[in-house]
């Protein structure tokens, strides 16, 4: 849920903020940043390599699917691997997956 609150720039960071491409996002970032006493750019590292670690781990899940798949080692109810793993992946308690 978004939440508006307003932010007052004088003409200098007013200026600065029209050049962004996403103000809001980096004042989010900003403050969250400040929240845990982290700089900006540490705080920024810190969500790329989260970021990238959420990739690496999808795209480990699919290829693990698709292995599945291709050894014919699931029930084939869906029409493909991708779908297998988008119904594994929406069940969030354990009794989803049973």
């Amino acid at each position: 849920m978004k939440v508006q609150k307003i932010v007052s720039l004088d003409v200098e960071t007013a200026e600065l903020a029209s050049n962004m491409t996403n103000f809001s996002a980096f004042v989010r970032a900003s403050l969250r940043a400040e929240a845990v006493g982290m700089d900006l750019a540490s705080e920024s590292a810190r969500r790329a390599r989260w970021a990238r670690a959420a990739h690496t781990l999808a795209e480990m899940c699919f290829g693990y699917a698709k292995a599945l798949w291709e050894e014919d080692r699931v029930d084939h109810t869906y029409e493909n691997y991708e779908q297998l793993l988008y119904a594994v992946l929406e069940q969030t308690t354990m009794e989803d997956f049973e």
